[in-house]
């Protein structure tokens, strides 16, 4: 499984696995201040200790409630057959990462529905817990009773239609099964998601001119929901633009490597010096040993440098970034995707290194696609 930046493995159900990012900490900080301040207020008799206590309980819970809804999804996506790549949670909620490729518009119904839907039932349990607590804790109950409020407002707003929303998705599954048209229904849920933000971040803006700090929130998840509708669009675009096409027929070739035994001052001087390549793989012979790139060298002591060769210096490359000739491009535009910025996928026949992939390659050539029909075969 691809590197997460900036989370951390939590636990694994099954065969998901679920990672928190430190942005979470943020939210969990939040909502923790905010239940002990509503729990103090409410119930003026309560000690300081149950106050704090009944405040953690109840961000677990609603960490335990994102988590559920999130696990819903991808249960129901694994149970129709579609691979889950695991569920991150973040500072506005949660994602899972499913196979889209493998989906029809039934299965994007069905996997996104279950979220809402299991987030009401939560808020379901919550208020039967509520309703038997009410005459016997009060400040309990104040917090069970809030929780099953927080469900059903999580459950209704994931059901606005705009992604990257559950909605979103709901719409997406209506418009392609009723036209048929993958691309075009991502692109209308797609708009309808910016829309959505930007209408949050107004409301927000509207909020803070008003003097609640409040609209800071309702903006910064607006911010969220229109970068993340914008980017589905994107990614569907370059679905569209690599159909069909292998890394063979985008990879950058031929391909300029570096022996493991150069002197790495040959290697500063004629490579990082002299071409634009800011990485290189390096090669025993046909063997690919790693890569080396001019970060590695920044700041050394060029006596440091004079003694070392690039072999030495030479980084392993995670076996997900080596791709066969033949590798569809979509599943490398997936993998750059996933990879973080400036990733590069090296293209190995038979363990050697035939060309490279970067972000800037998938770039160029998305641009210069309608130009490129056929596709420009490599070799």
């Amino acid at each position: 499984m691809e590197e997460r930046t900036g989370t951390v493995r939590l636990a694994r159900f099954g065969s998901v696995e679920v990672f928190i990012h430190w942005s979470w900490m943020i939210i969990a900080t939040l909502l923790t201040l905010g239940f002990w301040g509503q729990l103090t207020t409410a119930n003026e008799d309560l000690g300081e200790a149950r106050a704090w206590l009944l405040a953690v309980t109840g961000s677990v819970v609603f960490f335990a409630s994102v988590l559920i809804h999130e696990l819903a999804h991808a249960f129901m996506a694994i149970a129709r057959g579609i691979e889950v790549k695991g569920i991150t949670l973040y500072l506005f909620g949660g994602a899972t990462e499913a196979d889209a490729s493998s989906r029809t518009a039934g299965d994007e119904f069905v996997i996104a529905i279950v979220g809402p839907l299991t987030s009401l039932a939560i808020a379901a349990v919550l208020g039967g817990a509520w309703a038997l607590l009410e005459s016997s804790d009060a400040a309990l109950a104040g917090l069970v009773g809030y929780l099953a409020f927080v469900n059903v407002i999580l459950a209704v707003f994931n059901l606005v239609p705009g992604l990257p929303l559950d909605g979103g998705r709901v719409m997406r599954a209506t418009i392609w099964a009723v036209t048929g048209d993958f691309a075009k229904a991502t692109r209308v849920a797609g708009s309808a998601g910016v829309a959505v933000g930007y209408l949050l971040i107004g409301a927000g803006l509207v909020e803070l001119w008003t003097g609640n700090v409040g609209g800071l929130w309702f903006a910064a998840i607006g911010w969220m929901i229109s970068s993340a509708a914008r980017r589905t669009v994107e990614q569907e675009q370059l679905r569209d633009a690599f159909a069909g096409q292998t890394a063979a027929d985008v990879m950058t070739s031929p391909l300029l490597t570096v022996p493991a035994d150069e002197p790495l001052t040959v290697t500063v001087r004629e490579r990082f010096a002299r071409q634009s390549p800011t990485v290189f793989p390096v090669v025993d012979g046909d063997r690919l040993i790693g890569t080396i790139g001019v970060a590695a060298v920044q700041g050394m002591d060029p006596d440091q440098v004079a003694t070392l060769t690039a072999g030495e210096l030479a980084r392993s490359v995670d076996p997900e970034l080596l791709v066969e000739p033949d590798r569809p491009m979509n599943e490398v535009v997936a993998l750059l995707a996933g990879s973080g910025g400036g990733t590069r996928v090296l293209v190995v026949e038979g363990g050697r290194p035939i060309g490279i992939i970067s972000p800037r390659d998938i770039v160029r050539r998305s641009l210069l696609a309608e130009l490129l029909d056929p596709p420009l075969q490599s070799g």
